[in-house]
């Protein structure tokens, strides 16, 4: 979630979209929350019917689609200051709130392909499952190749089409790796793995962003790199390092409870935080905003005070059940008798 944060505080509050250190982080930051959606997502193909699907369907619902619709049409009102409401969601679609239904869309396509496995022989269904959800996230590779030079880019952007195209293959990664978890966790261990990842990744860095390299970078290079090399290279190093320091983060201590603890409130994190952006707002630059140390302190630190705030804005609404289940997707406390 501090990635998040991060990446916002720096695009919204110091116009800095296209810097390095930017760029850095965006990069694979959506790519890996997608994965880590579909690695934590997954669930054996034996327990889907129409009772357990339909279950998910609604529990989903009532976290992915109710909470960011009001906090979505909330923000458009508190941003809305000289046009109509209706013309910024034409304009804008659903702005940063874009990634729950983007998520709410992942689930439905990977709870319909379980469901029709689970209908078929032990091992036709694992073949289907593994190969359908391959070929859909090729098919949205290929969608939005074709939708991105559309003349309704803007509007397939706005409403989050191009983001279901393009980014249903990192969803679909992180189901395979949570699937075939044995074969997975293998390639983390293995050194040649990591290295290979971690040279992609410094390469792709140096193709998109080095002065005198990028101007040199032929186009379709540039695509591949930005959009899978750097991508899956990026969230692989990420998860490989919370893998391989597993005994540190399954202590007990305060920077393992905060970290929980803010884990368990990133949905909370992610509604809020808008609010908390200074959209709209130019900020002047500074001689040290070039320097990337300095960037990444200032960065860091609002990150932390923005993310503070929202845990208390959070806390505040979780002091009614009603407004924690339908506002943040809280479970609601059972009744007793």
């Amino acid at each position: 979630m501090l990635l998040v944060v991060f990446a916002h505080v720096l695009t919204f509050g110091f116009d800095m979209e296209n810097s390095f250190i930017s760029q850095l982080f965006v990069t694979f930051r959506m790519p890996m929350f997608f994965f880590i959606s579909g690695y934590i997502a997954y669930k054996g193909i034996e327990m889907w019917d129409g009772a357990f699907f339909s279950k998910m369907i609604k529990k989903k619902a009532v976290v992915q689609i109710i909470p960011a619709t009001v906090f979505w049409l909330l923000f458009v009102l508190f941003i809305c200051k000289k046009t109509s409401p209706l013309d910024y969601i034409r304009d804008k679609g659903f702005v940063g709130y874009w990634f729950t239904y983007t998520l709410m869309v992942f689930f439905v396509i990977y709870y319909i392909v379980s469901l029709v496995a689970n209908k078929m022989s032990v091992p036709a269904r694992d073949r289907f499952f593994d190969i359908t959800l391959c070929l859909v996230a090729v098919a949205g590779v290929g969608a939005f190749m074709a939708l991105s030079g559309s003349p309704r880019k803007e509007l397939y952007h706005a409403f989050s089409i191009l983001n279901v195209c393009n980014y249903f293959q990192y969803f679909v990664f992180g189901l395979l790796c949570k699937r075939h978890q044995a074969a997975f966790e293998l390639a983390l261990r293995d050194n040649r793995v990591l290295v290979t990842c971690m040279v992609v990744f410094v390469a792709c860095l140096y193709l998109l962003f080095q002065p005198r390299i990028a101007p040199m970078t032929p186009p379709l290079v540039r695509k591949f790199c930005m959009h899978e090399l750097v991508r899956y290279s990026g969230l692989i190093i990420v998860f490989a390092f919370f893998f391989h320091n597993a005994d540190f983060f399954n202590k007990d201590n305060t920077v393992v409870r905060c970290m929980l603890f803010v884990g368990r409130r990133t949905l909370d994190i992610y509604l809020i935080h808008f609010f908390l952006m200074p959209f709209g707002t130019d900020l002047p630059t500074y001689a040290w905003s070039n320097v990337f140390v300095v960037q990444l302190f200032v960065a860091v630190f609002l990150s932390l005070l923005v993310i503070a705030l929202c845990l208390l804005i959070s806390c505040v609404i979780r002091m009614s059940d009603f407004l924690g289940h339908y506002l943040l997707g809280a479970k609601r406390a059972e009744k007793e008798g």
